[in-house]
């Protein structure tokens, strides 16, 4: 894996879901790699022929569902699987990020007694925890190196997610929230993150 962590970040935060999972991928192909029977991949790197899977949320987001041979555990290489999984943590980070700007300017163009909203003390701090939230995982993805330590940062991941889209109120459960990338990460690390590695981080 050549690409550094924080380009994989900054790719998701600028250009998007699928950019920053084409900049993360590494050159081992998804079928040797994946610990399922599908990989979320970008669809333009699909090649001409494979079988796919598609979802609606996903579609849109440019991302599809590559068929995989479920290569055997042993089979594996657990190490740069888990290499993987902490870019595609970056690559979900940016996504995090970019959704948390519009965030920002959503609430600040909504009042509540004719003063904005990211000007009150509860969501200031809601923000400010998301925020630290991040930094501290950012954190993790640089130093965690084993595969039960990237697991969990996925997991956190899932659940800041989920805090981010609330922010939105009804708008970020449509599917043409920016909220709807913070799902489809979501379902891109169901593909490729192993949520049950063998053993626990030293």
């Amino acid at each position: 894996m050549t690409t550094s962590l924080l380009e994989c970040e900054r790719t998701a935060r600028s250009d998007g879901l699928a950019a920053g999972l084409a900049r993360a991928l590494p050159a081992t192909p998804a079928d040797r790699l994946a610990p399922g029977r599908y990989a979320a991949v970008p669809a333009a790197t699909v090649p001409e022929g494979a079988e796919v899977r598609t979802h609606s949320l996903a579609d849109r987001e440019d991302i599809v569902f590559l068929a995989c041979s479920g290569r055997p555990r042993e089979e594996r290489d657990a190490l740069e699987l888990a290499d993987f999984g902490r870019h595609l943590a970056a690559v979900r980070l940016g996504v995090l990020r970019s959704v948390l700007d519009h965030v920002v300017e959503h609430l600040s163009q909504r009042t509540s007694g004719d003063e904005p909203l990211i000007r009150k003390q509860l969501i200031v701090g809601a923000i400010g925890d998301v925020m630290a939230a991040v930094e501290r995982l950012r954190a993790q993805v640089r130093s965690q190196r084993h595969p039960a330590a990237v697991a969990d940062v996925h997991r956190e991941l899932d659940e800041l997610g989920w805090r981010v889209a609330q922010h939105l109120g009804a708008s970020g459960f449509l599917a043409t929230s920016p909220a709807r990338s913070l799902y489809v990460s979501a379902l891109v690390a169901g593909t490729w993150v192993d949520r049950e590695p063998e053993g626990e981080p030293a």
